[in-house]
């Protein structure tokens, strides 16, 4: 209880004022159909990109995480570094008001609160809503986040560079508004946007910090 009670306060006492800034947003013209031709050169540049962000399975993110459920909202800052399959993510409050880690992989996690207590789980997303009452899609975002479908059903459309601009993932939908050049390898996002019914999750990367590619070991 009282770790549920910290880490529910820590998240509502983000600055309220930077989320009102991360949630702007804007509308969109309605897509145009495509002829055969573009979608064709559409899919192309989609496959190419796409292998050159699953190529590094290695990376860490900074950045800021605005969320809003209802009548409830809160920001904290956002590093999220993955290594393969395992995530170690660290959220904090601005004002030294509490941080949060999760480190683990998405069918085991260790959830510890910035006294030091920890909690264990098999379903992190779920653990997450238990603790804080928001549904947070822990387990996709690794690929979310680095502009990739995280189910092999999902939906999604490109923008003019072959990258995604909506994906469709589940029960999640993803608008992705803006990416960058990353140390001159790669374009990944830098700002999207994730819905699921009254719940808004808003990313805003500000650095992107990509590994050298793995060596295979010679045979």
């Amino acid at each position: 209880m009282k770790f549920q009670k910290m880490l529910h306060g820590m998240i509502r006492a983000g600055f309220l004022a930077g989320t009102v800034l991360l949630l702007g947003g804007c509308a969109s013209l309605p897509p145009t159909p495509l002829s055969a031709t573009e979608q064709a050169r559409l899919q192309g540049a989609w496959e190419r990109h796409a292998e050159l962000v699953r190529a590094i399975p290695d990376w860490e993110c900074f950045g800021r995480a605005a969320i809003r459920a209802g009548d409830n909202g809160g920001s904290v800052n956002l590093n999220w570094k993955q290594t393969g399959t395992v995530s170690d993510v660290h959220l904090s409050a601005p004002l030294n008001q509490g941080t949060v880690e999760l480190l683990g992989k998405p069918d085991l996690m260790v959830i510890t609160d910035s006294a030091g207590h920890q909690r264990y789980t098999t379903d992190p997303a779920e653990t997450v809503y238990q603790l804080t009452g928001w549904r947070i899609p822990i387990t996709a975002l690794p690929n979310w986040i680095r502009g990739l479908p995280n189910d092999n059903t999902a939906h999604y459309t490109w923008d003019e560079h072959g990258r995604l601009a909506t994906l469709t993932d589940g029960a999640w939908s993803i608008t992705y508004e803006q990416y960058e050049f990353i140390d001159q390898r790669v374009f990944l996002p830098t700002k999207l946007t994730l819905e699921h019914g009254d719940i808004r999750l808003r990313l805003a990367v500000e650095r992107w910090r990509l590994t050298s590619d793995r060596k295979k070991t010679p045979s």
